[in-house]
């Protein structure tokens, strides 16, 4: 068995059971505490939107779950996501970003493109607004969200989109280069199961010439090309030429 798998089971158990709360403003992780990894997977699932659908027996699941020691399996997952990523500047993040890659199987809109805002922020913690426009049909769509960080770790940094077919959260698993403001000019969006993926950049002339090779070898090297959550399907890199034609907010490029 998989660690994505028992890591699937573990996250389905706690997002349809509400076992566990998201962090509180008296237990955010803070730099020099030791925080259990376990600890920051129960935060993830806590996030997550809860389902009336059971997928798996509950009481056979947690069966199952006390047969492993999922510490060290969690951070063996843990590992595998965020082995790229450095403490997380939570400010060089805000602002407008396109769609670049994404899950096709999951979100079937093209042309997406997020702005984050800030809301509040202190040394150690944030929360902001998403906000997504995207086509399907040839309509425009709309989907809000937030944000938050609870701690510097990486992992500690939740999207929720508020599209209808996202149940949890994402999270930043790669941040790459810094442009001339001094902000992150792309970075990778993910799931502890590796899907849905999703890549975002400040600047697609800049992404399609000097990052989309690293983002596309970090992507198939590392498993989120094609995992086995997505059921055999694999990412998708995006026409920019054809968003430019049909999204009259890629016009101005990169304003």
């Amino acid at each position: 068995m998989t660690i994505s798998f028992v890591i699937l089971l573990f996250l389905i158990s706690l997002v349809n059971t509400s076992t566990v709360r998201p962090f509180t403003s008296s237990a955010i992780p803070i730099p020099g505490r030791n925080v259990p990894i376990m600890r920051l997977f129960e935060n993830y699932a806590a996030s997550c939107r809860p389902t009336n659908k059971r997928d798996f027996n509950m009481d056979q699941l947690a069966n199952l779950l006390q047969s492993f020691q999922m510490d060290e399996v969690a951070t063996k997952q843990y590992n595998s996501l965020f082995f790229s990523m450095a403490d997380m500047q939570i400010e060089k993040f805000m602002g407008k970003w396109y769609t670049v890659v994404d899950s096709k199987e999951v979100h079937k809109e093209d042309c997406g493109i997020f702005y984050f805002d800030m809301v509040l922020q202190t040394p150690y913690t944030a929360t902001f607004t998403s906000k997504q426009y995207a086509f399907l049909n040839n309509d425009v769509v709309t989907n809000e969200g937030y944000g938050s960080m609870v701690g510097p770790e990486p992992g500690a940094v939740l999207i929720t989109t508020g599209h209808e077919r996202d149940q949890c959260p994402f999270t930043p698993v790669r941040i790459g280069g810094l442009n001339d403001e001094g902000e992150y000019q792309y970075m990778i969006l993910s799931t502890p199961l590796k899907y849905p993926t999703m890549v975002l950049t400040r600047d697609m002339e800049q992404f399609e010439t000097k990052w989309k090779r690293e983002v596309y070898d970090f992507v198939e090297k590392n498993g989120f090309m094609s995992p086995m959550a997505a059921l055999n399907t694999r990412l998708h890199f995006t026409d920019t030429d054809v968003c430019r034609k049909v999204n009259k907010l890629y016009e101005n490029g990169n304003v």
